[in-house]
């Protein structure tokens, strides 16, 4: 499991995590910003490692308390790290600038988190940025009904038959990501020989990574209609994940991770896999690969808000129909 503290950061590898009505608790809570221009009409313009591959340079830790978070950049001489909390007090941000974020057309506020953080990462990107937290009600509504198959009413939370409307953080499109082993190695064969032991995995930037233990076809996750995890800790805990649609995706695939810049050619994945993984009706022309973007919902004896994820034995998925419902 990965939780990316900071959008587009280098994730957190995590042997458990709590999951909430906006994903993986902790997720995508922090984003960074351009300022507002004129051309901007007043919002702050997301950065993204689409973009920008030089945010994969940046890695993230936690202290043993989870409550500091440490931001370093791998190739930096000088002021290479900083410390920021990884959840701010609300009276730390009280009298903090607050930014209107827009991203894939929906809005959330975003907290600045001041001065020191900003020249930071102005530092280190060559242009000024501010790091947001988010702000509000901590969630902001999921893109619009295109990113939804037709025979999904509406995007919701389940707890014991009680509806909860799903949200987001900073997240592009969906609470949660979901990649496979099986086609984590499909993609891996498509790289030349010398390069096929890369972490290629972590250029797609999934939540769940799902071990399939060769019992699944690479992409066997495009017909997942449902994905059952129970906790290994606790066998009565379980969480089940709603696979709506598979993602599209862009050129992050192409980032060269340790250098921050464009990886060679022959190892742009995006490319390698574009030939036939063009598979989501809703964007035909775009390339959708190993993702499917989840709903969640916790089925608990007695659930609280939030469920926990423990080390996972046990994923059982739920193909889809041949007619896709």
């Amino acid at each position: 499991m990965f939780i990316y503290p900071v959008k587009s950061l280098r994730p957190l590898e995590v042997q458990a995590a709590e999951i909430t009505n906006e994903g993986l608790r902790f997720d995508r809570q922090y984003v960074l910003v351009k300022p507002p221009t004129g051309d901007t009409h007043g919002l702050a313009e997301h950065i993204t490692i689409k973009s920008y591959f030089e945010l994969g340079l940046f890695h993230t830790a936690v202290d043993k308390s989870w409550s500091k978070l440490t931001i370093t950049h791998t190739q930096a001489q000088e002021n290479q790290s900083i410390v920021i909390p990884l959840t701010p007090s609300p009276m730390s941000l009280m009298s903090a600038k607050n930014f209107q974020v827009s991203i894939f057309g929906t809005k959330a506020t975003g907290v600045d988190m001041g001065e020191d953080v900003s020249k930071y990462f102005s530092h280190h990107l060559g242009f000024t940025v501010r790091l947001c937290y988010i702000g509000g009600s901590g969630q902001r509504e999921i893109p619009g009904s295109v990113y939804m198959p037709k025979h999904y009413s509406a995007l919701s939370v389940s707890v014991n038959d009680s509806f909860q409307p799903q949200r987001l953080r900073f997240a592009d499109a969906a609470p949660l990501l979901l990649t496979t082993t099986a086609s984590e190695e499909d993609a891996r064969r498509r790289l030349p020989p010398v390069a096929r032991g890369e972490d290629v995995i972590i250029r797609f930037r999934p939540n769940v990574h799902v071990d399939t233990n060769d019992e699944q076809e690479p992409y066997g996750e495009d017909g997942w209609v449902m994905l059952s995890i129970r906790s290994q800790a606790d066998r009565e805990q379980e969480v089940s994940v709603r696979c709506l649609s598979r993602t599209v995706r862009c050129l992050s695939l192409n980032a060269d991770l340790t250098k921050g810049g464009m990886i060679a050619t022959n190892r742009q994945l995006y490319g390698l896999l574009a030939k036939d993984r063009r598979v989501n009706e809703k964007f035909p022309s775009e390339l959708t690969v190993v993702h499917d973007s989840p709903v969640l919902s916790s089925k608990l004896t007695n659930p609280p808000r939030q469920a926990c994820l423990w080390p996972i034995r046990l994923c059982r998925p739920i193909r889809r129909s041949p007619a896709g419902r």
